[in-house]
């Protein structure tokens, strides 16, 4: 299932000189008000809650990637990583900006992001997982919470600064490096001081982790040369050293530290390789030169990674428009993997390009037999019933879905759309809301439920006391987010 959302953008935290633009920032946009100056380490709890609110704001802001594949990838190796963690306070939610800058950054309440342009830099598997370990390891040690209290000894810091920092990041990375030029020179220094002991100690933890996991000790070396050697030729940092500080000393000490684990060699899963492809294919290589990209590429790989090129190869025939070169590839390799997820999703886009959907639909019904809770099979499943005239079913797969997954943007929108196209307009409208709410727009997801209220069927008006229900829990949550105190 193939759907780009909004435009590239560039998100980052845990940053030097993160916080000096914030009040202005806050003010333009109606952030909320996050309380006094941080004097103290937020609660656990606390931390959850600020995690949430940032995460919906980025809904709403920025431009994350609701690519199923990508996003089931990203959370698999992100959660196996959390599994070896220590101090794991509460669930990690991993997610994916499209952006071809080389960044990850993590924030409150246990949320990591990675850009596109990283997925496409990281040249093996564990190059990728060294990162995610890194910002894992940033939220165990509670480094942007700690962040909080050293940041009040050299600024009247609040956390509606911290907030709005990270928004502005999100949003207009040339403003945020104004702010951070903007911040005085003591400030600076003292945070430059902070964030490299945080970064050590994010390294060290981070490494362990990645060990433990399975994955290549030496993997974050390699990651940190490589882009230690890519700046010396470019006049502008990437946004990930910009907020992760890479010394040369950085680099000899991830290769010291890997020595204690025994070299060896570590292959790349197929579905790493896959997803790197289907990230090149879709979200970093220009549409003009992608198939001859993967041509290329097809030619000089052997094996997996030939498997995997010859996939990018076929979404590159699919998105522009070379169908009949694209049904031909994904048949080659459909026959060499079985019940392969990649292949199916890219065979459901086909078929819905064609205007048959109705050819994959077979396979996709035994695919959902086999795996009813997988987010890649469900949602091509409902997408291309949907497709086909059936969103009577489409409706029935994503509330189940949805009983289970009630944050994922993707899926509600597919129910809306499912709702429209079934003529159930107070249902389209209540999700409308729901839609709204998940990217912290409470005010519009108020009146989505109003207009909801007035297109009731004389059998729906049971809804009513749940609608407004809906609404008192919107208004409360818009006023919990505008006058947040205590933090």
């Amino acid at each position: 299932m193939y759907k780009k959302i909004t435009s590239t953008v560039t998100a980052f935290a845990i940053s030097v000189g993160l916080f000096s633009a914030a009040s202005s920032f806050a003010a333009n946009n109606e952030l909320p008000d996050l309380g006094a100056s941080a004097l103290t380490v937020l609660s656990i709890e606390k931390e959850k809650q600020l995690g949430e609110v940032i995460f919906n704001q980025l809904q709403g802001r920025a431009s994350l990637l609701y690519d199923p594949l990508v996003k089931e990838y990203i959370n698999s190796v992100g959660n196996k990583l959390v599994a070896h963690s220590k101090d794991v306070n509460f669930p990690f939610t991993f997610f994916v900006v499209n952006s071809p800058d080389i960044n990850a950054f993590a924030f409150y309440g246990g949320y990591v992001g990675v850009h596109t342009g990283l997925i496409a830099n990281a040249e093996t598997e564990s190059q990728l997982a060294s990162v995610l370990g890194h910002e894992i390891a940033h939220v165990t040690q509670r480094h942007l919470a700690r962040r909080k209290e050293a940041s009040a000894q050299t600024s009247n810091m609040t956390l509606a600064g911290i907030v709005g920092s990270i928004l502005l990041a999100a949003i207009s990375p040339q403003a945020m490096m104004a702010s951070m030029m903007a911040t005085t020179a003591g400030a600076q220094q003292a945070m430059i001081n902070y964030t490299r002991s945080n970064e050590q100690e994010a390294d060290n933890i981070g490494m362990n982790v990645l060990a433990t996991a399975g994955f290549d000790p030496y993997a974050a070396a390699e990651f940190f040369g490589k882009l230690q050697e890519q700046q010396r030729y470019q006049t502008k940092l990437a946004p990930f050293l910009v907020t992760h500080p890479l010394a040369d000393s950085r680099v000899t000490d991830a290769k010291l530290r890997a020595q204690q684990y025994t070299k060896k060699f570590y292959a790349d899963s197929l579905d790493f390789l896959l997803m790197r492809a289907r990230v090149m294919a879709r979200y970093i290589y220009d549409k003009d030169h992608v198939v001859e990209i993967f041509k290329d590429l097809v030619k000089k790989q052997q094996g997996n990674k030939q498997f995997a090129a010859q996939y990018g190869l076929a979404l590159a025939y699919l998105d522009t428009e070379k169908l009949d070169l694209a049904e031909e590839l994904l048949a080659q390799l459909e026959e060499l993997t079985t019940n392969n997820l990649y292949i199916l999703d890219a065979q459901s886009d086909l078929y819905i390009a064609q205007n048959k959907p109705e050819k994959i639909l077979e396979k996709l019904a035994y695919a959902y037999q086999l795996r009813p809770n997988n987010s890649v099979v469900t949602l091509n499943y409902a997408n291309v019933l949907l497709k086909s005239n059936k969103q009577k079913q489409a409706i029935r797969i994503l509330e189940y879905y949805l009983l289970t997954k009630p944050n994922d943007f993707l899926a509600t929108q597919l129910l809306r759309d499912a709702y429209k196209a079934d003529e159930n307009m107070a249902r389209y409208h209540i999700t409308s809301a729901e839609l709204f709410a998940l990217r912290s727009d409470y005010r519009n997801a108020v009146k989505s439920a109003d207009i909801a209220l007035t297109v009731l069927t004389e059998d729906q008006k049971s809804e009513v006391k749940r609608i407004e229900a809906l609404k008192i829990k919107y208004r409360d949550r818009d006023k919990y987010i505008k006058n947040i105190k205590g933090f």
